[in-house]
């Protein structure tokens, strides 16, 4: 080889290989309440698709780890779940908490390890120890909720209906916030109604609502004008109960969220609507404000600005197929989705 051209390579070499930028990689660990429900597997589409987008625009690698418990009212596993990737490398962690008072402890632990946190879907007591909550509004989602449901039987001429309100569980702060804001908004715009139950439990699974929900309605069945189930568990299998009683589409019910056999439940005219959220931008966003914090960017606007919206919609059988509402539960609609609606939100 010419020593001319050898002293070039050499003077080339690190130019073209040492003084490159080095890759960044992460390991974000999402952690859902549970892996039963479809609103946490588009939750981990939407996390996804964030890494893929962060690798694409800049070729920083972001690894999803999807780890959750198996059932919803096991916040004693998600504590050791939070525990073990803190231990075990996690760069960051995206949770949704199944206690609003229990898991905040393990939240400090995280932090106090140096492991930023974003809490997604239901807050925490304390907002002391995570870096950004990125979330629906539930309480507007209830709001919603309730006058839906009002305005349908005010369409029947019942102006004093009788009432139903089958929560989902205590301590979870996203369903009590919707129950809160269906109460609240009933008794704004309808302070006639009649309330037969507000003390009910529907539990984590579409079988516990079952359950629950059987000796309920079949107490109240004869009276029963409205109910509001404020998840997709309680509102599918409330309406199984409905359909084995025969009370379908006579009992007008209100559900939240959506499942194959809530939709086809609203299809079939026996769930009149349901609000849904956006679980997919939900794991985006918060996997983005992730990754944008462990590079040292301010996401909250100096603690000011800790809670990101990602919006609630009302969902009937008239608006159940349009483009819109598939792309908060389709996965082939979400993929088509654009970055910058992700980011910034949806033009409606």
């Amino acid at each position: 080889m010419p020593r001319l051209l050898y002293y070039l390579l050499a003077a080339a070499l690190p130019v073209l290989f040492g003084c490159q930028k080095p890759e960044e990689q992460f390991t974000v660990v999402v952690i859902p309440k549970g892996l039963t429900h479809e609103h946490w597997q588009s939750v981990r589409r939407g996390a996804e698709r964030c890494a893929d987008d962060l690798r694409a625009e800049d070729g920083t690698t972001v690894r999803i780890i999807f780890d959750g418990p198996l059932r919803e009212r096991d916040a004693i596993e998600q504590i050791r779940i939070v525990d073990r990737r803190v231990a075990t490398g996690a760069s960051g962690i995206v949770l949704a908490p199944q206690h609003s008072r229990t898991m905040t402890a393990c939240v400090k632990r995280a932090a106090d390890a140096g492991v930023p946190v974003v809490i997604i879907d239901s807050g925490l007591d304390d907002p002391d120890h995570f870096v950004k909550y990125v979330a629906t509004d539930n309480y507007n989602g209830g709001c919603l909720a309730a006058r839906h449901l009002i305005g349908e039987l005010k369409k029947q001429g019942k102006g004093k209906p009788k009432l139903i309100l089958f929560r989902y569980a205590v301590g979870s702060q996203a369903t009590e916030d919707r129950e809160r804001g269906f109460e609240e908004t009933v008794k704004k715009i309808c302070p006639d109604a009649v309330w037969l139950s507000t003390d009910k439990y529907a539990g984590a699974t579409r079988d516990s609502a079952m359950r629950e929900a059987g000796p309920l309605i079949l107490q109240f069945g004869n009276q029963v004008d409205g109910i509001f189930a404020p998840n997709e568990s309680s509102a599918s299998g409330t309406a199984d109960v409905l359909r084995s009683q025969g009370l379908n589409k006579k009992v007008l019910l209100m559900g939240f969220d959506a499942s194959k056999p809530l939709l086809q439940s609203i299809q079939e005219g026996d769930v009149i609507g349901s609000i849904l959220q956006d679980p997919y931008r939900m794991g985006y966003l918060s996997t983005w404000y992730c990754v944008r914090y462990l590079r040292g960017r301010d996401v909250s606007n100096g603690r000011k600005d800790m809670s990101e919206s990602t919006g609630e919609y009302l969902v009937t059988k008239e608006n159940l197929n349009s483009v819109f509402t598939l792309g908060l539960y389709d996965p082939e609609t979400q993929a088509k989705r654009t970055t910058e609606e992700l980011r910034k939100g949806p033009k409606r």
